[in-house]
């Protein structure tokens, strides 16, 4: 499986990430839902994650994301739902979906094949910002647009619990076209054509205490592109005593970042993370980086006990 890692990274390291629709979390190795319904489950039990990130900080009209994600597994069925909410400028876009995933076992593993649908809803402002005065354009909407339109994804998602996982997923299945006319007396319209998006994920845990847990390496690569411009994120994790974690993420020609988190032990379960992106490309030069914010939560479905009544045969 590291070999599997390592190989796919080369792979991808010749690809530039340029402009892709998706925003991108740089804890995503926390963050497997929102981008394949097939891992809807794959935990066990019930888990919800928030993820809130400030990019580009620095410049007016960052890009400000954030994400919940919550899914739960009841025997071989996982069901899952995603809320994401994104402002860059004048154009804010939100996402939601339901996930299902249906789990069988495969080797020493468990395969989870998943399904999601939902809306996306994108809209622009009016206060644009340009050099030029943007009503002479037609094509930029001078009054408020927004537009509703249907989505859809499918995912695959194996793994072995505590060791290693890979998936492979399509979202924006529909590749749908939203539009609309400005509103009122406005000119210009809205004309935004959602583009599919594949993604490919994997990680080991590298135990390197000889058995005992202690310590454990997390090396992980998510792989995303829309058929314009590819992006790949490296990264590599240290668990201490499953108690604390760091490590570094690298994306490529666009950012490191330094990541580090920690596990409540007065919740069980509770899990709080931050990163911070040191951008690498030319926007380095105006922007002090970006901040992200993550909590999550894990908790098993706790089965009511079964009653059980005992008959002596002595008595009728």
């Amino acid at each position: 499986m590291k070999k599997l890692i390592i190989s796919t990274a080369f792979l991808f390291a010749g690809f530039v990430a340029t402009a892709q629709q998706d925003a991108q979390f740089t804890q995503n190795m926390f963050n497997k839902l929102s981008v394949n319904p097939g891992s809807a489950g794959h935990n066990g039990g019930i888990c919800a994650t928030f993820l809130t990130r400030s990019q580009w900080m620095g410049f007016d009209g960052r890009p400000q994301t954030h994400l919940f994600s919550a899914d739960a597994r009841f025997n071989k069925h996982g069901v899952g739902l995603s809320i994401f909410q994104d402002e860059l400028g004048i154009e804010s876009s939100f996402v939601g979906k339901l996930s299902y995933a249906y789990h069988l076992r495969l080797g020493v593993g468990e395969l989870g094949i998943g399904l999601d649908v939902g809306v996306i809803n994108k809209s622009f402002g009016s206060n644009f910002v340009a050099i030029d005065n943007p009503v002479n354009d037609p094509s930029i909407p001078n009054a408020n647009t927004s537009a509703l339109t249907f989505d859809a994804g499918l995912g695959l998602y194996y793994s072995i619990k505590d060791k290693m996982y890979v998936g492979i997923s399509t979202i924006h299945i529909p590749q749908s076209e939203l539009k609309d006319v400005a509103n009122g007396s406005g000119v210009g319209a809205l004309n935004y054509a959602q583009s599919r998006h594949y993604y490919i994920m994997a990680g080991y845990d590298w135990d390197v205490s000889g058995g005992s847990k202690k310590w454990i390496v997390k090396p992980s690569i998510l792989a995303k592109t829309d058929a314009a411009s590819t992006q790949l994120d490296v990264n590599a994790l240290v668990l201490y005593n499953n108690l604390v974690w760091g490590g570094v993420s690298y994306r490529v020609q666009d950012a490191v970042a330094i990541l580090a988190g920690v596990h409540i032990p007065k919740f069980p379960g509770l899990k709080l993370g931050v990163s911070y992106d040191v951008t690498t490309s030319a926007l380095g030069d105006h922007s002090s980086g970006s901040l992200e914010f993550m909590i999550k939560y894990c908790t098993n479905i706790v089965k009511p006990p079964k009653r059980e009544v005992y008959h002596s045969v002595r008595f009728l």
